[in-house]
């Protein structure tokens, strides 16, 4: 397995890689070639030598991490251009193909699965190695709307608007994308929208399988909430697609109802998010909380009514999979992954249509959660039964089906 990131105690896309390796290990002996970042070589160390039975199955090597550049200037560029920081990612899984190659003559290998990063961008050069190659999750081609566009500001929105064109671009004229997309054994992808874009225009099935999943410790049901005010969270990073202003203009038309916000995270906006909240004058019902240690946010939201997502662009989000296992009701928008992970049953699953109507119908729910306990209690319950589906056990079930098809179909499952 490629992994490049892959961490036991990270989110995001470290997160993925952690569940998807150990994942496959509970049914398969796997060798993972991982990049060495944020302490991963440690923490991963660490985590086999508490749980050798997992040590038995997995082993890693491990490869220098693709830093930014060192000057300031560049290290900018790295995070404006995206074409800047995938040039390095494709020299850092050149080395990692060299390294799998060298495997491949040490010792007998079923198959190569590319894992992280989920970016459609970038498929590496595993599938180039002879052996039966598997893909996922595939994500990237969750877009921000074009109608809110607008909404993200001048620079943030002109990012975003680069990014949609360098999507369409990418998916209807890369050959090394399509070459990869048809050729490879199986392939799974992260959302429903990226299995039908990957249908239509590669003529490929895929298996949508969670990124990532909920733990087996999901409690029956939620303990009574505490009196006091309806309390919303928020978690997420402090960028303009997670979309926190259209929850902060949507709670500032509830100045009769009594709730409080709770803002998870940090980033480049937090400043100008806390002068949104100051300026509708909600400052006072809205604690930034800012970067919290795991364990912490995950105590903070678990004390929570209602989890808030206002997202514009998502493969899987892994805080939504947090929420529903915590038991709360979800509102975010019906679209990219959160339309695969939120129904009627567990929350809000919102309207796309313009920016004016999703504060709207933001405001009717939260107004709806603040004011309805039973329909709190019922969602509630919802969210709970709704992480099961999503459960570690699926999860490993999902892959090993995966593997199966890659191994005894190959590509019978072209369309």
């Amino acid at each position: 397995m490629c992994a490049a990131a892959c961490h036991p105690d990270l989110g995001s896309e470290f997160a993925v890689g952690w569940q998807w390796v150990t994942a496959a290990a509970q049914r398969y002996r796997v060798t993972v070639v991982t990049g060495d970042a944020n302490g991963s070589r440690e923490a991963i160390c660490q985590r086999l030598m508490a749980d050798p039975l997992l040590g038995q199955n997995l082993q890693f090597r491990f490869l220098p991490w693709f830093d930014p550049p060192r000057s300031l200037l560049l290290e900018r560029l790295w995070i404006a251009v995206p074409p800047i920081y995938y040039f390095f990612y494709r020299k850092w899984l050149a080395r990692a193909a060299e390294v799998i190659r060298q495997i491949l003559k040490d010792e007998p290998v079923d198959l190569v699965h590319q894992v992280t990063y989920i970016c459609f961008r970038e498929p590496g050069f595993a599938a180039e190695l002879g052996v039966p190659f598997v893909w996922g999750p595939i994500g990237g081609t969750q877009n921000v709307p074009w109608r809110f566009l607008p909404s993200l500001g001048i620079v943030d929105g002109g990012r975003h608007v680069a990014r949609n064109v360098l999507n369409w671009f990418d998916l209807n004229l890369s050959r090394k994308v399509a070459r990869t997309l048809r050729g490879a054994a199986a392939l799974a992808a992260i959302a429903s929208d990226t299995q039908a874009i990957i249908l239509r225009r590669f003529g490929r099935r895929s298996a949508v399988i969670p990124a990532t999943s909920c733990g087996t410790n999901i409690p029956a049901k939620r303990p009574p909430r505490r009196p006091g005010p309806t309390r919303f969270v928020f978690s997420g990073l402090h960028i303009a697609r997670k979309g926190l202003p259209f929850a902060l203009d949507a709670l500032a038309k509830l100045r009769d109802v009594s709730w409080t916000l709770d803002v998870l995270g940090e980033g480049p906006l937090t400043e100008r998010w806390r002068h949104r909240a100051l300026a509708l004058g909600i400052a006072d019902r809205v604690n930034f909380r800012g970067y919290l240690p795991r364990a912490e946010a995950v105590s903070v939201m678990g004390e929570a009514d209602a989890f808030i997502f206002p997202s514009l662009q998502e493969g899987w989000p892994t805080v939504v999979i947090e929420a529903l296992s915590l038991g709360l009701p979800v509102v975010a928008p019906r679209h990219h992954g959160m339309a695969d992970m939120i129904d009627e049953s567990c929350g809000f699953p919102l309207p796309v249509t313009r920016p004016a109507d999703l504060v709207a119908s933001l405001a009717t729910a939260l107004r709806t959660l603040a004011s309805d306990q039973h329909m709190l209690v019922r969602l509630s319950d919802g969210a709970l039964a709704r992480a099961r589906v999503f459960s570690r056990g699926l999860q490993i079930e999902a892959i090993a089906s995966l593997y199966d098809g890659a191994l005894h179909d190959g590509n019978c499952e072209r369309h």
